[in-house]
């Protein structure tokens, strides 16, 4: 049971930084939500087409012109293209990005069911209060994907407050891990 508890701790740990970290992402599109998507193509297409012009410098002044199996020089070409391509479509861009939050969200929903599912073996109040958070984080994805319009602020709002229910349902997790552990004993 260590090396479970163990397992459970990285855990916490890393779904603790993680929502941290998406409050302090939601936080920054809240102060920057004109200029975030502008800075996020331009970052992007600058490191493809360094990237691109790096591969290709190699290709040239190493070995992968004689070496057969060598393809940076197509690489490289493919990713000075899709450079130009993130600069100059930057607007085509946040759909893709809302859609990338948005599953990213829906994805910590489902593992928070999980997590719901052992709370209510042991806490029925506390496992339904888990599962209709888990329910909300993925509302709240969902929402992100389907509403075409919406502006980075909003969709900083609602990370932070995903990222607020998340921690929630840790601390509910946490405060039940000794039942779940109790629990599982006695059913082995």
């Amino acid at each position: 049971m260590e090396l479970i508890e163990k397992k459970l701790k990285e855990r916490n740990y890393e779904a603790i930084f993680v929502s941290v970290a998406t409050i302090i992402f939601g936080l920054i599109m809240i102060l920057f939500s004109k200029s975030i998507l502008n800075i996020i193509s331009y970052l992007m297409g600058g490191i493809l087409i360094i990237n691109g012009i790096l591969k290709i410098f190699y290709y040239l002044k190493y070995e992968g012109k004689n070496n057969i199996f060598n393809y940076d020089l197509s690489f490289g070409i493919i990713n000075i293209i899709l450079g130009i391509i993130c600069i100059i479509f930057k607007e085509e861009l946040q759909s893709i990005f809302r859609i990338v939050i948005g599953l990213m969200v829906i994805y910590e929903g489902v593992l928070n069911i999980t997590l719901a599912s052992k709370i209510f073996y042991v806490d029925k109040l506390a496992g339904i209060l888990s599962l209709v958070l888990s329910f909300l984080v993925m509302i709240g994805g969902g929402l992100i994907i389907l509403t075409k319009g919406i502006l980075i602020s909003t969709i900083g709002y609602v990370l932070i407050a995903l990222a607020i229910m998340n921690i929630g349902e840790l601390i509910i997790f946490k405060r039940n891990l000794k039942k779940i552990e109790k629990y599982f004993k006695e059913i082995n």
